[in-house]
């Protein structure tokens, strides 16, 4: 099993997260620039690692951090059968505790495992990967806090209903939000995903607050969906 992008190929049998629509819009909205050194923190099968690889300065190294065994291995393999296994490090273990190579990162990704009351599992890896144990939100964007450059910047994806907690979260680690995205499935549904990216606190930095419709009342994907994805989406 796996899933085909225009410059690599992704094997996620492995992993109790699969490639998700929702991880392949994050990959291609986050905001890569000209930054250096790369974190990804919770990479599961490499799919974020892996795009910000495709999009990112050929000088750029990445850091993706896994905590389970197996979709760390199955990482790895990904990352040796694309084009840029000179540029990625996967790592296996726990993102809180993790030896990280680099101080300060120039933009750190996460994808972390979503509150237990937000999402329900269908099997204890699922659980694992989804939800972790309990409120993580706090621990993991702490320590991303603590590894983020002067001029870094965050970016995150999750549940709409963490919006609130994430906000105030950053805000109080003196880091504010510099883009938000509310996704929709369709037109006539609420949004259900948020995607952000915090900076440090600046009086010259104007948050953007845009909103995005994956598909359309007849179930095509959007133009503007299309759009952010046209380099990793086949035809």
């Amino acid at each position: 099993m796996g899933f085909q992008c225009r410059q690599f190929y992704l094997k996620d049998d492995q992993c109790a997260m699969k490639v998700s629509t929702d991880s392949l819009l994050f990959g291609a909205w986050v905001q890569v620039g000209m930054a250096q050194r790369i974190l990804d923190m919770g990479t599961g099968c490499g799919i974020l690692a892996l795009m910000l690889a495709q999009r990112s300065a050929a000088t750029a190294m990445i850091e993706a951090v896994e905590l389970d065994p197996n979709a760390a291995i199955q990482a790895q393999q990904n990352v040796l059968a694309s084009p840029w296994s000179d540029k990625i490090v996967i790592t296996q273990g726990d993102v809180i505790t993790a030896a990280y190579r680099e101080n300060q990162y120039d933009l750190i990704v996460m994808n972390p495992p979503y509150f237990a009351n937000h999402l329900a599992s269908a099997s204890k890896e699922r659980e694992l990967a989804r939800q972790g144990t309990g409120d993580i939100w706090q621990a993991w964007l702490q320590r991303a806090a603590q590894l983020l450059a002067p001029n870094g910047r965050i970016a995150v994806v999750a549940p709409i209903q963490a919006l609130d907690t994430i906000v105030a979260e950053l805000a109080a680690m003196n880091l504010q939000v510099a883009c938000q995205c509310m996704v929709q499935s369709t037109p006539k549904k609420a949004p259900y995903l948020v995607l952000f990216e915090f900076v440090r606190d600046s009086e010259e930095q104007t948050a953007k607050f845009e909103e995005l419709v994956i598909r359309d009342e007849v179930g095509h994907y959007t133009v503007s969906f299309k759009q952010i994805t046209k380099d990793f989406y086949l035809n």
